[in-house]
């Protein structure tokens, strides 16, 4: 195989890392992961995860249990071992939720430490409010010691809560329209911007303002990732068969980081959008177009 063919092939499986993860648990079904401790923030008020239950980021995703972010969202949650049924509660499973939304809230146990555990890959299926919904490409869902743990910003999102995310922190900040309503309308997310549309006097910016900042943060984004890409790839060939697994760790975290970014620039962009009253559709293609590189890339890991 020619060198360029190597490299392309290289960057390929670098630009998905779903494939690389894939094949280096590909003798068990097990995944080995690092928890990552991060602060929750729902609705103004601190949470913390019991004992037992962890956060994690697994392919740029902030991974968190099912059950116990549905108190923070004051959503009922059902669980039958292959769809996950999330919904308006009754006025019973609210006060509960209510009452554990405070446990969770009045928790005093130190900050968690990072420590390894073994999540597995599980087939289900995830319903809001009656209607089936897809997890993006690249996403997925896990379960690990009875507990079942999905991407924060998916689950959340799909409920109409809006996530923030301050990767210097590692603060998850969420946020429900009707918190939304309570603070006036405009509420600012730790890794969202600092915008405040029209407060102040500012001059309300156009919908085409806000886009085109949007997609040219993407842009640079792309190319900076690729540059960096494209050099690890080049580290890669040179190195020597022991040398190649630390280097692939090192793709893999660079993957992870320009994930990491685009999700903080998809924030940024909704919470203007949002703020100014306009409507986000606009934040569905530019998934949809990151999500169709991710789905090239496994296109041409697959064929080799």
């Amino acid at each position: 195989m020619k060198k360029s063919r190597v490299l392309s092939v290289f960057l390929a499986v670098m630009m998905l890392s779903s494939v690389l993860a894939t094949a280096a648990s590909a003798a068990s079904t097990n995944i080995k992961i690092k928890t990552q401790p991060i602060k929750l923030t729902f609705d103004g008020q601190a949470l913390k995860l019991p004992d037992g239950q962890y956060s994690f980021i697994y392919e740029g995703r902030t991974y968190v249990p099912i059950r116990y972010i549905s108190y923070a969202l004051q959503k009922s949650v059902n669980w039958d071992g292959a769809k996950a049924s999330v919904s308006e509660p009754t006025e019973k499973e609210l006060a509960v939720l209510k009452k554990q939304l405070q446990t969770a809230a009045a928790g005093s146990q130190k900050p968690q430490m990072s420590v390894e555990i073994a999540i597995q890959p599980i087939k289900a299926s995830l319903v809001f409010d009656g209607k089936a919904a897809d997890l993006p490409v690249g996403q997925s869902i896990f379960g690990y010691k009875g507990s079942i743990y999905v991407p924060i910003r998916f689950l959340s999102e799909s409920v109409g809560t809006q996530i923030g995310y301050d990767p210097v922190t590692k603060m998850v900040s969420g946020e429900s329209a009707a918190y939304r309503a309570e603070q006036g309308g405009v509420v600012i997310l730790p890794g969202t911007g600092g915008g405040t549309g029209n407060a102040g006097g500012a001059v309300k910016p156009a919908y085409e303002q806000i886009t085109a900042n949007a997609e040219a943060k993407l842009a640079a984004l792309k190319a900076s990732c690729q540059a960096t890409l494209m050099d690890i790839g080049l580290q890669y060939l040179a190195a020597s068969a022991a040398d190649q697994p630390m280097i692939k760790e090192k793709g893999l975290q660079e993957v992870n980081n320009c994930s990491a970014k685009f999700e903080v620039i998809m924030s940024e962009t909704t919470t203007s959008l949002t703020t100014n009253g306009y409507k986000t559709d606009i934040i569905a293609e530019y998934r949809a177009a990151f999500n169709a590189e991710l789905e090239a890339g496994r296109e041409i890991a697959e064929s080799l």
